[in-house]
């Protein structure tokens, strides 16, 4: 008699908390904050924003599971975070969910090799789009009315609800780069919120390579950002300008003559 050996080849696979509907209505309910915000107040929407990056993130604890989870997020809120990104703080992660990249969190569209989005809890995801929503209530009489009860809308729509929120968000937060690095020079003692500021909008501009990672020099003479696709040096340089040099992902060999002034680089960005 023959014996048939069968292999059998076992494979471990990172697998993402599922999302439920729950999740696309709250980044659908959150756009139309943003969009009602953008169309009646658009000098309101520009604080929101401007808050939840200078101020604070405010999250709702029922969201939460844990107290460790509670003080995790508001550590990260942008107070700190703009700090902590000196240390290569993942709180980039968090901005990216709210003002960026809210698709991403979907596992349809995630990068599985990104722990931030991969072990993200779905009620602390749909936490941080309130957080949008009550940045925006808080400086606006904007009230967008939740959904019917039997109302939802399906994961597939999330793509283009980042789109949509991105090329809203895009414009403003290249507004207040160019301000930051208005108020900053010549010293730019706001260089870590600069950083922060140009991660956010490579992203927006480019979601498919996002910025996952801000690494800021404790000297303040330049700060890293990092994507799947590769990385972005930034600089202050002549006393005035913040130059870029890009970096390929291998040999990580910066070209002192490939700076550009990222007021060049991003002029045609959001138009």
């Amino acid at each position: 008699m023959k014996l048939l050996c069968i292999l059998i080849t076992v494979a471990t696979v990172n697998v993402s908390p599922i999302m439920t509907s729950l999740y696309s209505d709250s980044v659908y309910i959150t756009n139309k904050w943003i969009k009602e915000a953008a169309d009646k107040q658009p000098a309101g929407l520009e604080t929101a924003i401007s808050n939840l990056i200078n101020g604070g993130i405010s999250i709702d604890p029922a969201g939460l599971e844990t107290a460790k989870e509670a003080f995790e997020i508001e550590s990260a809120g942008p107070e700190t975070a703009i700090s902590n990104i000196t240390n290569g703080d993942r709180s980039i992660g968090i901005f990216n969910l709210m003002l960026t990249i809210p698709e991403k969190k979907d596992y349809r569209w995630i990068h599985r090799d990104d722990s931030f989005f991969v072990d993200l809890p779905e009620h602390v995801a749909i936490a941080y789009q309130k957080a949008v929503q009550e940045a925006i209530s808080k400086v606006t009489n904007i009230t967008v009315p939740d959904l019917a009860p039997n109302e939802y809308f399906v994961d597939r729509y999330l793509p283009r609800y980042g789109n949509e929120r991105r090329a809203i968000t895009g414009k403003i937060t290249k507004k207040l780069l160019i301000a930051a690095i208005g108020d900053g020079a010549p010293h730019f003692p706001n260089f870590p919120k600069i950083c922060l500021l140009i991660a956010l909008l490579r992203s927006m501009r480019d979601p498919k390579a996002y910025i996952r990672t801000v690494d800021v020099d404790p000297s303040g003479n330049s700060c890293i950002l990092t994507s799947r696709n590769g990385s972005f040096k930034y600089q202050p340089r002549r006393k005035c300008k913040i130059f870029i040099a890009a970096v390929t992902p291998k040999d990580h060999i910066w070209s002192r003559n490939k700076f550009v002034d990222v007021l060049e680089e991003i002029q045609l960005w959001f138009l």
